[in-house]
């Protein structure tokens, strides 16, 4: 967004995107340009700054693979005087035919009744029928609103121009995947959201007052830099741990504004439930007791203050298993950024362990085949340790680690069976769902770094790699030091990364020895007989014997290595295993839902967290059914993007206590129950309601719990579909070495049909189809056309 010296305004494609991700955000920098208030400091960034290169550089590749195969019209980037020259020099290359415009400006001058428009796209790029079509480069690996609606932008101005436009627009991928977009589909929202955005900016422009804090007509993310600033000074809500945004609306509504108004409050406020509402009164009171030990100095001079805590839920406790000598204390360091080929993105450079001696063990991965490499290293570890010791456990901080150690298996395509028997065996252990059930903790974050003070004492970290994106950047440094500087200084930079991971996996074992302090002897006295259950996942433990024997095939062979055919085979193996893997992830993920807090997974798709609940029909048994059953009334908060309809089959979670016929799949943990069916679904204007019957099992008995959330329903049955691919992929292994003639390898294969194109006579595509058809040997054809051409 640019003001000139008029006051006139010029809008840019990505200002959308900016006034999408924080209303305040963006108009506390329209007051800044206004000369309403300070200017806004810039905030460095290490991480921001080296995406942005990389960003760049994934232009300019793209670039380089258009200029092999395209005539490319390159465009300097004008200074703004020089604006609407630019743009006329664009405008003449469309009209002179330009096959590819690379960084085209468009510019639209504003008029006393709306803002200009300033804008260089990526890429314009002309199709088979002389239309033009807008490509833009992301570095994300997944098409967001935000990126399809600075493409429909550009296309309007075209538009606007009289350019032929063509129906749809693209984007370039991170993985240099292309995904296509019907301009129809997205130009309605993007005229919906710029007409806001120009209503808002001229509401700003003639408003004689600054921006005000809480302003009810803009929303705040309150955790950009820019809100983060104003969350402090006004002792914002958001400043309470685990506080949601639309908790926090539901507040601001009965005049519950600050983190001290909620300290003290008793009364009920409406859309919470009482035990919603207890928690965050209990957590922000415990944040203003911190606070006030650390302005007192109440720990002692020169001493970190502890955050205060309370014990909420001792049972919660149980979760954590006696201690073995064969225990290790586990954590990743891993770059999102690292990429070799502009291709495959991610590494997980170093997995850091230590033992119940605080011992340290390191396995390091400098590019993408060290990183397979180090994985099965570890889980060489990790299994010739459980053999020698039986009942050990792997802890670890919040989900990244097994999220990871599972995605990784499946990126190499090595130790997924492994991984699997970890996590059934319960072998893995999360203390962070435990703290967050068992403890409420006077800080506004529950990250292991602010808990380090109740336990770490005189060993608490003083090192300036003190977070993720420190160790990141720190790793980065090293790396490049190690080759194209000093080895032996990014040597010693590398060994404090090492340190850092170090001190984590430490710190991980000091917390579940700490926890453990805070059980009651009662139970301590009666450890040695824990065992924690883990519900069986239902779904088969091994996999169809087929793709076992096609996955043989290549497990010698790096995946970077593959020759098209080995990738057709890695294909096909993994469309056998498909449902069974598919089926595997939803059951971890479920059972991952009821050990984690229900605000941690509340924006999972199809999830509604429960406010208020009441009985519209008691439990009785109706007609021809051989169980109770009863009706329950559920209003609360819907996640985005889900669709409840009736008919649906969700999981209902409870709480402790648990009710007789509801498993939890261990100590501390929710259970959950799949006998329930959605009768209705309707939004009253502040909550999703939903009426739902409960059932019960033959004999169950019935109880009065209501439910804290509702959950997605099972996956269905995949029948014949896994059955048909393995009598498939058994006839493609029965061919091995020879590759089977078949249309659907030939398509993993990314080889031509086999057989003459018939071409097509005028406008009788059909014909042509046809023959083509009969005349091909056990191959395909590809037809692309519009909606129903298939």
């Amino acid at each position: 967004m640019q003001i000139g010296v008029d006051g006139h305004v010029l809008l840019s494609p990505s200002d959308l995107s900016t006034w999408s991700a924080c209303e305040w955000a963006f108009l506390r920098r329209l007051d800044a340009k206004l000369g309403r208030g300070e200017a806004l400091p810039d905030v460095h960034d290490d991480m921001l700054e080296r995406t942005a290169r990389l960003g760049d550089q994934h232009e300019l590749d793209y670039l380089d693979i258009l200029k092999q195969t395209r005539d490319v019209v390159e465009f300097d980037r004008p200074a703004p005087p020089d604006y609407a020259r630019a743009a006329a020099e664009a405008r003449q290359a469309f009209a002179d035919g330009a096959d590819v415009l690379y960084q085209p400006t468009f510019h639209a001058a504003p008029t006393a009744d709306a803002p200009g428009f300033i804008g260089f796209a990526d890429f314009i790029i002309r199709n088979d029928r002389g239309e033009y079509e807008v490509y833009d480069t992301k570095l994300a690996r997944h098409a967001k609103i935000s990126a399809l609606l600075q493409l429909a932008a550009y296309a309007e101005q075209m538009q606007a121009h009289g350019i032929p436009t063509g129906e749809q627009v693209h984007l370039v991928l991170g993985d240099r995947t292309t995904t296509t977009h019907d301009l129809a589909d997205i130009a309605p929202v993007y005229r919906t959201q710029r007409a806001e955005l120009q209503r808002v900016i001229a509401e700003r422009i003639a408003a004689d007052e600054s921006l005000q804090w809480g302003d009810p007509r803009y929303s705040s993310c309150g955790r950009c830099d820019v809100c983060s600033t104003q969350v402090a000074e006004h002792r914002d809500l958001v400043l309470v741990a685990g506080m949601r945004l639309d908790q926090r609306a539901k507040l601001i509504k009965h005049e519950v504004r600050t983190i001290d108004d909620l300290a003290v409050r008793t009364r009920a406020v409406p859309g919470l439930s009482r035990a919603t509402q207890d928690r965050l009164v209990r957590q922000a009171s415990l944040q203003i007791e911190t606070e006030d030990a650390r302005r007192k100095g109440a720990d002692g001079p020169d001493q970190p203050v502890k955050p205060r805590f309370e014990v909420l839920d001792a049972r919660a406790l149980d979760a954590i298993p006696a201690p073995d000598p064969g225990d290790v204390f586990f954590d990743f360091e891993g770059d999102p950024l690292h990429t070799e080929d502009g291709v495959h993105w991610g590494l997980d450079y170093l997995f850091g362990l230590v033992d119940d001696r605080a011992e340290f063990t390191a396995f390091w991965a400098h590019t993408i085949r060290d990183e397979r490499t180090a994985l099965e290293g570890f889980l060489a570890f990790i299994d010739e340790r459980r053999q020698q010791y039986p009942g050990m456990h792997i802890y670890h901080y919040a989900a990244y680690e097994r999220t990871h150690l599972l995605s990784l298996a499946a990126r190499h395509g090595v130790g997924e069976d492994a991984v699997d028997g970890l996590l059934r065996a319960g072998v893995l252990v999360d203390l962070y769902p435990i703290v967050r059930k068992a403890l409420v903790v006077g800080s506004h974050s529950y990250s292991i770094k602010k808990l380090e003070p109740l336990y770490m004492g005189s060993d608490l970290r003083e090192s300036d790699v003190t977070n993720a994106a420190d160790s990141i950047t720190a790793y980065v440094d090293a790396i490049e030091e190690l080759r194209n500087g000093d080895a032996a200084e990014g040597q010693r930079m590398l060994d404090q990364v090492a340190d850092y991971n170090a001190y984590d996996c430490r710190s991980t074992l000091r917390l579940r020895d700490w926890l453990r302090s805070l059980r009651t002897e009662d139970f301590d006295a009666a450890d040695p007989a824990l065992e924690l259950e883990v519900p069986p996942i239902p779904v088969e433990r091994e996999p169809n014997p087929v793709y076992v024997a096609l996955a043989a095939q290549l497990e010698d062979v790096d995946a970077l290595d593959r020759t098209p055919d080995q990738t057709a085979l890695a294909l096909a193996a993994a469309a056998i295993d498909y449902h069974r893997r598919e089926a595997k992830t939803f059951w971890q993920d479920h059972f991952d839902r009821l050990r984690n807090p229900v605000d941690d997974w509340a924006d999972t798709r199809d999830v509604l967290v429960v406010e208020r609940a009441s009985v519209e029909r008691d439990w009785d048994t109706l007609p021809r059914a051989r169980s109770q059953s009863r009706e329950l009334r559920l209003s609360g908060t819907l996640a985005p993007g889900s669709r409840l309809r009736p008919g649906g089959t969700p999981h209902l979670v409870y709480d402790d206590p648990l009710p007789p016929s509801v498993a939890s799949p261990g100590p501390g943990s929710k259970g959950a129950s799949s006998r329930a069916v959605i009768v209705d679904v309707w939004d009253n204007g502040d909550a999703v309601e939903v009426l739902v019957k409960e059932g019960l099992p033959v004999g169950g008995e019935p109880h009065h719990e209501f439910p804290v959330a509702l959950a997605p329903s099972a996956p269905p049955r995949a029948k014949p579909q896994p059955e048909a691919i393995a009598w498939w992929g058994q006839a493609v292994l029965d061919e091995l070495p020879t590759m089977l003639p078949d249309p659907a390898l030939d398509l993993l294969r990314r080889v031509p049909p086999r057989g003459p194109i018939v071409p097509a006579q005028g406008d009788d595509t059909v014909s042509a189809v046809v023959s083509t058809l009969l005349d091909l040997d056990r191959s395909y054809l590809a037809i692309q056309g519009p909606p129903g051409t298939g």
